[in-house]
């Protein structure tokens, strides 16, 4: 296939705004729990797609795996490089695309890839890709937003007066959906899933979408690009109306419960 470099180039620059750690942060605990899920074995060949600053691939280096990230957008890389060394692993990082991965057949004994490899335009690619590089009896681990989830919520609303360019998004959340994923992935594979939740843990609606609003990449650019500013008033207001139906107050604190969909995938066949 031939990717859009000047699509991939905005996605990565938008990518890049804001403080992408602190968003991780509150991301860790989903990564924590596919890893603990998935169990890999020391010496695994593990490869993280969409990596971020390496939320699963430290977790996995410290389980002594073989570890390989992988992301389109390289400026989160000196902060993974940072908690790499903090911890005393190693962790071959690579810039480069979901659709298009720059490694041979069958090079990986699992592939991972949390709420990250569903927002690639072309489904089919990159689904199809993380197929090709694992081996036969290797695994597919994800964690995926569902379409009922806040995020998707706050996406339909970012997308509404931010359209990405030239339409490359996709509908990410389909991500969310066994249904989706069994006819991404086909009969080469047997797919486990559950839905569970994230907890971001803010007092009001007001401070999440003011994090959100300095912290996410996406969002800065969307504040810093539409016109008129008014506008983006307008988005701001949406997004906190919506948020406060999500606000809650339970046993974890009071905060905004998040669904994702875990998954794990096993290829069929002998290694």
């Amino acid at each position: 296939m031939t990717i859009d470099e000047n699509v991939q180039e905005i996605n990565r620059t938008m990518w890049s705004y804001g403080e992408y750690r602190h968003v991780a942060d509150l991301l860790r605990p989903g990564a924590e729990e596919l890893v603990a899920r998935l169990a890999p074995e020391p010496g695994a060949r593990h490869l993280d797609v969409a990596t971020g600053n390496g939320n699963v691939a430290l977790l996995t280096a410290l389980r002594g795996c073989e570890v390989t990230g992988l992301d389109l957008t390289d400026e989160f890389f000196p902060d993974a490089r940072a908690r790499f060394a903090g911890a005393g692993v190693e962790v071959d990082l690579h810039r480069g695309d979901a659709q298009e991965l720059p490694f041979a057949d069958a090079s990986f004994d699992l592939v991972t890839s949390t709420y990250g490899i569903q927002f690639a335009p072309d489904h089919t690619a990159s689904s199809g890709e993380a197929a090709r590089v694992l081996r036969p009896g290797g695994r597919i681990g994800m964690c995926n937003w569902t379409a009922r989830s806040w995020t998707a919520h706050f996406q339909e609303i970012l997308s509404a007066y931010f359209p990405s360019p030239n339409g490359h998004q996709g509908q990410p959340m389909l991500w969310g959906s066994p249904d989706h994923l069994a006819e991404l992935l086909g009969d080469d594979f047997t797919i486990t899933s559950e839905r569970r939740e994230l907890f971001y843990p803010f007092p009001t609606a007001e401070h999440l979408v003011a994090f959100f609003e300095n912290c996410f990449g996406p969002c800065i650019a969307a504040r810093n690009t539409i016109s008129p500013p008014s506008r983006w008033k307008e988005l701001r207001a949406e997004t906190a109306e919506m948020t406060e139906r999500f606000h809650t107050t339970d046993e974890r604190g009071t905060g905004v419960p998040v669904e994702y969909l875990l998954v794990v995938a096993e290829k069929k066949g002998a290694r």
